[in-house]
């Protein structure tokens, strides 16, 4: 794990020590020096492949060369996302260990969103185009570069401009840091070991105990990657959007979302799920609003699936979790008020019947994502008291 590395406390001591040395003018070089020190560290042959997008994100935001850019941008993604290069940077940028054949978003998905953002932003005019050298320091801001969470540049640009050293953010930040590393070497490390039995799980209960202590596992896992994140950067100044919100407690597949990796969430619901429902909704077409709920959450969440990975595992997750937020949605839209008024729907045994429920939707949905396809069928089947 990279945060527990030596190499990763020696470079951000060195980062917070020269970020604060130096006058503010020069803070964003720092950043940008810094982080091409940690890709030279963890995945040297990345170091230029990030470089090429920081100046085409650069240039697209400008107005410049959009076509090709726009092209290169894509090939540069696609090729690391189908894995085509496998290559030793693939690896270091894991967000989490691998549990057979799982492997959690790079830091390359994280970075693509982020560029995406600023490029969106900037041609739409709510952004004005920024320097390089602020565009590269967003980009290679590397706390934030390991799994998230996904963050936006004038927030980036604001904290850069107001960071102090203070013994506050220091502490704050370092016990965020421990709060994470206990959650990850403590729990999710240890339930690893249950959920990587899934290659051989074979009976109903066994299989649901191994998805169980997967959806767990991954919830810890990626919290805590989160956790330290955020931590580090507080030590340097920088506010980062918070990702979890003990999103098991939901009491709805909406809900859920609004509380499970929030910053992914909040960047599709801008630049995906609103533009695609305003899009139909304009078309000359007599779209009912449920059909553009449905299309548009579908849309959503197959974009989200190809971002963990252009797999049908992912895809089918995707699609899974696309179709849960249609139903929720067709049903809150169409029970009638009184029943919604009623003593059951407001009652505490209603909420508790809520949260379970929504909890056991999405740990069905976890098994497509932990396998292949062929083989999450046969785990599907088997939870359900089929045959293999």
């Amino acid at each position: 794990m990279i945060f527990t590395d030596v190499r990763f406390v020696v470079l951000l001591a060195g980062c917070w020590l020269t970020f604060f040395a130096v006058p503010r003018v020069w803070r964003a070089l720092v950043l940008v020096a810094w982080g091409v020190v940690f890709y030279a560290a963890y995945a040297d042959s990345a170091v230029l492949v990030m470089l090429e997008l920081v100046l085409a994100a650069y240039a697209i935001g400008r107005g410049r060369g959009d076509v090709v850019l726009t092209m290169l941008v894509v090939a540069l993604l696609v090729r690391f996302r189908l894995g085509v290069d496998i290559t030793g940077t693939s690896r270091a940028l894991a967000a989490a260990p691998t549990t057979e054949g799982i492997l959690l978003p790079l830091g390359f998905s994280f970075l693509a969103f982020e560029l995406l953002h600023y490029v969106i932003e900037c041609r739409s005019g709510r952004l004005q185009p920024a320097p390089l050298v602020d565009v590269a320091a967003f980009a290679l801001f590397f706390p934030c570069r390991i799994a998230g969470p996904i963050r936006r540049f004038p927030q980036f640009v604001s904290a850069l401009a107001a960071a102090t050293p203070t013994v506050e953010n220091v502490y704050a930040g370092a016990l965020r840091v421990l709060t994470g590393l206990f959650k990850k070497l403590v729990i999710a490390d240890v339930l690893a070991l249950s959920a990587a039995e899934v290659s051989y799980a074979a009976t109903p209960a066994h299989v649901w105990r191994v998805v169980l202590a997967f959806g767990v596992q991954i919830y810890v896992d990626f919290s805590a990657y989160s956790d330290m994140a955020i931590g580090a950067s507080r030590m340097l100044g920088f506010a980062v959007p918070e990702n979890f919100n003990w999103p098991y407690l939901s009491p709805s597949i909406q809900e859920f979302w609004n509380r499970w990796h929030m910053s992914l969430s909040a960047w599709a619901r801008d630049y995906v799920f609103t533009p695609t429902g305003r899009r139909l909704f304009k078309t000359r077409l007599k779209t009912s609003p449920t059909a553009i709920a449905a299309f548009s959450y579908l849309a959503t969440f197959l974009v989200i699936g190809a971002w963990h990975g252009l797999t049908p595992n992912f895809l089918v997750w995707g699609a899974y979790q696309g179709l849960l937020l249609t139903a929720y949605y067709i049903y809150r839209t169409h029970i009638p008020g009184g029943v919604a008024r009623s003593a059951w729907f407001q009652s505490r045994l209603a909420g508790v019947a809520s949260v379970a429920l929504t909890f056991m939707a999405v740990t069905i949905g976890w098994v497509p994502f932990m396998t292949d396809l062929p083989h999450s069928m046969t785990l599907l089947r088997l939870m359900f008291g089929g045959h293999p």
